[in-house]
């Protein structure tokens, strides 16, 4: 079973307080473009930073990935089931174990 660091925002009463290193603008412009990244940003962003996610590049294989992403999704995270391969996949080519 993989352990994630995260606790989703979903399940809190009160937001989280992002630091300036940590925001979804500090490390954006590191993800490639495509519906992925629209997918991140839209719905990991809004309970952690961008950096809570890149921090595991070259970690996770894609199978990882997806539960990290179904996981998340169980927390709360707005992502639609249509969309769960979808950012398994790019989370995968953009961050995953070579």
């Amino acid at each position: 079973m993989i352990q994630v660091a995260t606790l989703a925002c979903a399940s809190s009463r009160t937001p989280p307080v992002a630091s300036p290193a940590t925001t979804a603008g500090s490390t954006a412009d590191e993800l490639p473009d495509g519906r992925g990244k629209t997918i991140v940003l839209a719905s990991c962003t809004g309970c952690h930073g961008l950096r809570e996610v890149t921090k595991f590049r070259g970690f996770y294989n894609r199978a990882q990935w997806r539960d990290i992403v179904v996981t998340m999704v169980e927390y709360g995270a707005p992502v639609r089931t249509q969309d769960v391969e979808v950012l398994a996949d790019y989370l995968t080519e953009t961050l995953g174990r070579r």
